[in-house]
Order: C-alpha cells, then structure tokens, then sequence
C-alpha cells in the first residue's frame, strides 16, 4: 500500500520523526519523574541526618551552658540556621540556600568552620553506620576471612 506522497506502509517521514520525538519526550519525562523521586529521597535523608544533628547540637549546647554561655549560645545559634537552611532547601530553593549560606559564613566564619566540621563529623557516623549494615548483611557468618572479602 502506498501513501499519498508515495512512500510504502502509510507513514510519512513526518509521521515517523513525530512518533520518534514523542517516544523521546515520553522517556524524557519519566527519567525526569523519577530523578525527581530519587532527588526527594535524598532530601528527606538529608533532613534526617540534619535533624540528628542539631539535636547533637542542642544537647552539646545544653552540656556546656553553665561552663561557657558563649560556647552554649553559638551552639544553639548554629543549630537553628541549620534548620533554617534544611527547611528551605526541602521546600526547593536551593540557590537562595546557597547564598545564604555563603552569606552566614563571611559573617561567622567561626561558627561555619564549627558547624561544618559538626555536620562532617554527623555525616561521617551515618556513613559509618551504613557501611557497617550493609557489611553485616553481605557477608556470610562464617570466620573464614577470605568469604568475607566480596568478590572472592
């Protein structure tokens, strides 16, 4: 069978390049969703681990109220910002996070260095911890130590 312009099977070269681009915006968007979903995750994990670690904070800042207000202050200072700076990020402003934080850190360079070495240390131990889960549920319980090494 042959079309109107005279090309066999009823499709025109149109017809085929709009049917290939509606195939590529179809697994554009869906690769899009689900970047979106994944990026999401990743958020509600980041609140998490942010969430544990003002509240390490807080209880530091509790700790050392009576020693050292000034010490106690800037610890529970630094907490609040980061769940100023966690909140916007979950809500998507990504850019006026990272000004702000840049912003915070000309002004409190001390209280960045702080925190920053506060949320390095919190996501070191929820790094640890994962690496030591994942371990324990790979591994055969056997002493052998050459089955516990993966791959071999």
């Amino acid at each position: 069978m042959e079309t109107t312009n005279g090309t066999p099977g009823g499709s025109t070269p149109a017809d085929s390049a709009r049917r290939l681009k509606d195939s590529a915006t179809t697994v554009i968007d869906r690769t899009k969703q689900a970047a979106v979903g994944k990026a999401q995750e990743g958020v509600q994990q980041l609140a998490s681990s942010v969430q544990s670690a003002t509240s390490a904070l807080r209880r530091a800042a509790d700790d050392v109220e009576g020693d050292n207000s000034i010490v106690g202050s800037a610890l529970r200072k630094s907490a609040d910002t980061i769940e100023q700076y966690t909140r916007s990020f979950s809500e998507g402003d990504v850019s006026r996070v990272l000004d702000d934080v840049n912003g915070f850190a000309r002004r409190q360079p001390a209280i960045f260095l702080g925190v920053t070495f506060a949320l390095g240390f919190a996501l070191a131990r929820v790094g640890k911890a994962a690496l030591e889960q994942s371990q324990n549920n790979n591994f055969d319980t056997d002493d052998d130590p050459y089955t516990q090494i993966p791959g071999l």
